[in-house]
């Protein structure tokens, strides 16, 4: 069903905005309902959530029991429940994921990272409610390079490690077109072949909904995604061979550098007086400028 031929005046000043969002519903759904029965955004966004978990499920049940679910998604597909500011993605779940049922979890040194940082903007133990984690891949492997090992031993796990990766990738793309959040990839993962259908879904699916735009405390960010270095080894309070990274780095430490201490001998941020400080402005700004890439 063409969009343009649906129910919006030409005349409309909001007919724009209107034809979008009944373009991403037609690309959401397949079609478009009639008006009086077109679920609201955040309806659509909890369904997607839901279905993620009942797929996900299926796949541990009937094709491998290391495909993992993350159970703090439960709460995003509640009527009642939260919604999430940003999404997290990371490339697929360890070993404490795995046993946790849960992405990033606060077991782990970096999602005790993760969690303080955003606990530290959003307010104690608000991480679960604020920031979706979701992965590329949900299949498990003590290494990520153990993920390209699984699928060249079994072609039909390698063909459900890859639907998988493309469904993962339909649903953030459809957050993002649903609630405008922005997404941040964790780990510099290259080009590679191992998630080749997560980033060619993404981008597909992207521009298919419209190349939607994501605000981030009312800011509109030039980008919904942004690529960033892993809390693991605090990688993403460092310089890296990433000029444009580094830049928003020096830039950050200038901003701030009355605080001692902050900047490190090697022109690192010191994750420990970072965190240690429980300054919500000053993770928040680190989140803005050097995260979301919001500097100057």
């Amino acid at each position: 069903m063409a969009v343009s031929s649906i129910d919006a005046a030409a005349t409309d000043p909001s007919a724009t905005n209107h034809e979008a969002a009944l373009r991403r519903l037609s690309v959401i759904l397949g079609d478009v309902p009639p008006a009086d029965a077109r679920p609201d955004v955040v309806s659509l966004f909890r369904t997607r959530v839901a279905e993620h978990g009942e797929r996900v499920r299926a796949l541990r049940d009937s094709v491998s029991p290391l495909f993992v679910i993350n159970d703090d998604l439960a709460a995003y597909s509640a009527g009642d429940g939260p919604l999430p500011e940003l999404i997290l993605v990371g490339d697929n779940p360890g070993r404490r994921e795995y046993e946790q049922s849960v992405y990033l979890c606060v077991q782990g040194r970096a999602g005790a990272m993760a969690h303080s940082f955003f606990d530290g903007i959003f307010g104690a133990a608000s991480f679960r409610s604020k920031v979706m984690v979701l992965n590329k891949s949900s299949f498990h492997t003590p290494r990520t390079v153990g993920l390209t090992e699984a699928m060249r031993g079994d072609p039909a796990l390698a063909e459900a490690i890859r639907r998988d990766q493309e469904e993962n990738a339909l649903l953030i793309a459809d957050s993002v077109a649903l609630l405008g959040v922005p997404v941040v990839t964790i780990g510099m993962e290259s080009g590679g072949t191992t998630f080749q259908s997560f980033r060619k879904t993404l981008e597909t699916r992207y521009r298919a909904l419209g190349n939607p735009p994501a605000i981030f405390q009312g800011k509109r960010l030039a980008s919904p995604f942004r690529k960033v270095p892993h809390f693991s080894l605090s990688k993403i309070f460092c310089r890296n061979a990433d000029p444009a990274w580094n830049a928003g780095l020096d830039d950050f430490l200038t901003r701030h550098a009355a605080v001692p201490g902050l900047r490190t001998e090697n022109g690192n941020v010191s994750s420990k007086l970072l965190l240690g400080l429980g300054d919500g402005p000053l993770l928040a700004d680190y989140l803005d400028r050097v995260i979301l890439g919001n500097a100057g």
